[in-house]
């Protein structure tokens, strides 16, 4: 830096206008504002959420087996609104009026579920781990404990639809390829898969990863795309979700700029020999 433009900064320093255009800098990507050495500020309230939200304490005896449905639940207030939006996105896509049912792998507590019922749509999860499962029928929806591949190769053609919704971060990446080709069997002709996950171009997408202990591995939205394709589905698209942007350059990227992805794709009415 030359010896001018230093005396400039020093000077723009002195004005009132220093700090606005410095955090107008800062929202266009184009620089920092500064900040003090150190902050403190005080921890989430993360289990009293939880607790709220379930409605008891964790039973001492079953600290292990509860946890990660303790854990599904410390998000701020309005984490609920978010994922109705998120949901309300994918609706145009799901069969409407069908008499087979929409299968939701990895449902949880039934959140999708019911979300799916409420709006006409015959809708049936199911999940690995029986305390979400009782947390799910404890609601009255239709959700079994049952592990995915098995269930789905019991059931040949028999959904309208299936999604996977903030499930495949969980799961080893060799599992993937067989998951996607007992799922394309599973479904009947003209049935739509729906697989959401973290968008890894997204800033925010390795610390929302790596928060959650039970992640394996990100799926970028490129891999994604071509195993949903190498499996046999057709008319794939990918629908973004839950817009966080921080600077003018990312908004204008919706690759960048959406924090949740969904790859979406159709099974063939007729299924190439």
């Amino acid at each position: 830096m030359t010896a001018l433009m230093r005396n400039i900064k020093a000077a723009l320093r002195k004005t009132p206008l220093f700090g606005p255009l410095k955090w107008l800098a800062a929202l266009l990507g184009r620089s920092t504002y500064p900040l003090p050495s150190t902050t403190t500020l005080p921890a989430e309230p993360f289990l009293e959420r939880a607790i709220a939200r379930i409605g008891r304490a964790p039973d001492p005896n079953r600290r292990d087996e509860q946890f990660y449905s303790y854990f599904s639940e410390i998000w701020a207030d309005g984490y609920e609104q978010g994922l109705v939006q998120q949901y309300a996105a994918y609706l145009p896509h799901i069969p409407k009026g069908c008499i087979l049912p929409f299968l939701d792998i990895g449902c949880g507590a039934g959140e999708f579920v019911q979300f799916l019922s409420t709006h006409g749509i015959p809708a049936q999860g199911i999940d690995s781990n029986a305390t979400e499962v009782a947390r799910a029928k404890e609601r009255g929806l239709h959700v079994h404990c049952a592990d995915a591949l098995n269930y789905l190769e019991a059931h040949q053609e028999c959904f309208a639809g299936i999604s996977l919704l903030e499930v495949i971060e969980h799961l080893p990446p060799e599992s993937l390829a067989p998951l996607l080709s007992a799922i394309f069997r599973a479904l009947a002709p003209g049935g739509v898969v729906l697989l959401e996950t973290i968008n890894v171009k997204h800033p925010l997408a390795f610390h929302s990863f790596y928060s959650d202990s039970t992640h394996t591995r990100p799926i970028p939205s490129d891999l994604l795309v071509f195993l949903t394709q190498w499996h046999g589905f057709a008319g794939v698209q990918v629908i973004y979700t839950t817009p966080l942007a921080f600077t003018h350059e990312q908004s204008v990227d919706p690759s960048r700029a959406y924090f949740s992805y969904a790859v979406l794709g159709n099974k063939p009415m007729v299924t190439p020999p």
